[in-house]
This record gives C-alpha cells, sequence and structure tokens, in this order.
C-alpha cells in the first residue's frame, strides 16, 4: 500500500510540473550536467536515507547516470500501523548503488534533452545488514535471541520516466515505471540459546518485518531452516519506479 501511494505520488508531481516545463522556451544546451537528490529512497527506505545522483547528457539526445548513498531502515510496521518491534537493533543500514542510459524521444518532445520522455535500461544493486538481538519468553521459557543478516538484491531492467527542467536550472525526474529481473541473495543466522519454534509468536512477527521489506519473501525464504539461519538465493521480479531532484550546470 506505501509504495502504491509513493506512485500515485510520482504521477501527482509530474502533472503538476508539467507546465512549468513547458513554458520554458529558452534551455540551454550547454548544460549538461545534473546533480541529483532521489527522494523515494527516505519515504520507502527511512528517512535517515540519502542517495545522491550524477547525469550527464551525451549527443543525440542521449545520456548516462549513476546514482549511490547510503540506506537505513525506518521501523517497520503492520497494516494496521502498529510498529513491529523484534528486535533492539545494533545495525541496520546498507547502500544502494545503480546506473541507467537514457534515449530521450526527439519526435515527442518538445525541448532538447535532459527534457521530456525518455526510456532505458537500468541496473541496481540494492544491500541491506540488519544485526539485532531480542530477549522473549516462550512457553514460559527465556530464550536470548541474536540475528545477523545481509539481502542483496541485483536487478537489471527498463524503465520509462520523464524529466523536467525548469528555468533552466532545475531538474525533476520522475521514473515511472521500471520493470527488471532482479536475484535475491538472502543470508541470515540467529544466535539462539534455544532452537526457534517456526510456530512462535516471534517467528510470525520476524515473517512480518520481512514481508515489509522483500516483495515475495514467502517464496524467496521457503524452505530455510531458521531454528539456526539459512541462506535463499531467488530470481524474481522487482519494479523501479522514484522522484529525484537535481540542479542543472
Amino acid at each position: 500500500m506505501r509504495r502504491n501511494r509513493l506512485f500515485l505520488l510520482v504521477i501527482f508531481i509530474g502533472l503538476s510540473f508539467s507546465g512549468y516545463s513547458q513554458e520554458d522556451t529558452t534551455l540551454v544546451k550547454e548544460r549538461k550536467n545534473i546533480i541529483r537528490w532521489n527522494l523515494t529512497p527516505m519515504a520507502v527506505i527511512g528517512p535517515k536515507s540519502l542517495v545522491l545522483g550524477y547525469q550527464r547528457v551525451l549527443k543525440g539526445g542521449k545520456s548516462f547516470s549513476v546514482n549511490v548513498g547510503y540506506l537505513e531502515l525506518k521501523p517497520f510496521k503492520k497494516k494496521d500501523g502498529t510498529v513491529i518491534k523484534v528486535f533492539d537493533h545494533t545495525n541496520k543500514g546498507g547502500f544502494d548503488l545503480a546506473a541507467d542510459f537514457r534515449f530521450y524521444f526527439k519526435k515527442r518532445n518538445k525541448y532538447p534533452a535532459p527534457d521530456g520522455l525518455y526510456w532505458g535500461p537500468f541496473a541496481a544493486w540494492y544491500n541491506f545488514n540488519y544485526e539485532g538481538s531480542s530477549d522473549i519468553v516462550d512457553n514460559g521459557i527465556a530464550n536470548t535471541i541474536g540475528i545477523e543478516s545481509n539481502i542483496n538484491m541485483y536487478s537489471v531492467g527498463v524503465q520509462l520516466g520523464y524529466q523536467f527542467i525548469i528555468k533552466k536550472r532545475f531538474s525533476v525526474d520522475l521514473i515511472l515505471l521500471g520493470p527488471s529481473y532482479t536475484h535475491y541473495d538472502f543470508n541470515m543466522k540467529f544466535n539462539s540459546v534455544i532452537a526457534l519454534d517456526p510456530n512462535s509468536d516471534f517467528y510470525q512477527e520476524f515473517k512480518d518485518v520481512l514481508s515489509t521489506l522483500l516483495p515475495g519473501s514467502e517464496v524467496i525464504l521457503d524452505g530455510v531452516d531458521f531454528s539456526t539461519g539459512g541462506r535463499a538465493r531467488l530470481n524474481y521480479f522487482g519494479f523501479r519506479y522514484g522522484v529525484q531532484i537535481g540542479y542543472v550546470f
């Protein structure tokens, strides 16, 4: 649901800024560089996430860009809005590394690149690390559980987007559609005094955490022995979208 709301926000922002872009008829072609700030990780991953990017315009209505930054997970919530607190974490960060190549539609766009509708391939690598511990009582037995987890997602896909150049100096980049082929590599280790019970409340809450972080986690983690930990690898479909603001120079 949260991702659906963000996708609708992307569309709304695009419609709001379209007028500004179309009124600016004196775009300076020599300005081929954009430094930008990706707002999407702050909304989806956590407010402390920071991802920056650089875009370079090439000849023939093309460009390439790279994004790199830090990701920090915000508190997980259930569908009813209540916070899921399974572990007292000591680390819940990661990184984002992405690159794309863009082709701007010359006949469709009124102004030269990097303004207008574009499409192109992209590749991305998302990494999350989570470490924490929890003291629980299950069936009257006290148990201390530690966790060390590492999640990597490698994606390649094709995206469709629209970039607005406003007052010659500012950009709003909307990635509207970006289906991808994603390889999930999930590695987890439990340090538990007593082996975990898959039917316990603790384990069910942990599954809720995974479902908020990983789409299709039930499929990805099927067959992993959670009594001690395990590793799961799976190829699955993903999706890229986002809002980026930048400075043109």
